[in-house]
C-alpha cells in the first residue's frame, strides 16, 4: 500500500492541501492520514472512496496514477 499512500500525497500535494485540511475532508485525523501516506495503513474500499472524493480524483485515477496523464488535467 505504499504506492497508493504515494500517490495520495502527491495528488494532495497538487491540489494544495495539507495532511490537517484532507483529514477533516474524510473524517480522520492529520496523524492517520500520514500515517496513511507513508504506506503504514491498509485502506478498504470505502476509505479509498472518501479520499478519492475530496481530492476530486477517481479511485482508480488515484490507485494508478499516471503522473503525465494527471498534469494534462
Amino acid at each position: 500500500m505504499k504506492k497508493l499512500g504515494e500517490n495520495i500525497r502527491v495528488v494532495r500535494e497538487m491540489r494544495n492541501l495539507t495532511q490537517e485540511a484532507l483529514a477533516s475532508a474524510i473524517g480522520y485525523s492529520q496523524k492517520h492520514v500520514s500515517r496513511i501516506e507513508k504506506g503504514e495503513v491498509q485502506l478498504g474500499d470505502e476509505c479509498i472512496k472518501r479520499i478519492s472524493k475530496a481530492l476530486k480524483v477517481s479511485p482508480q485515477k488515484l490507485i494508478h496514477l499516471d503522473y503525465n496523464s494527471f498534469l494534462k488535467e
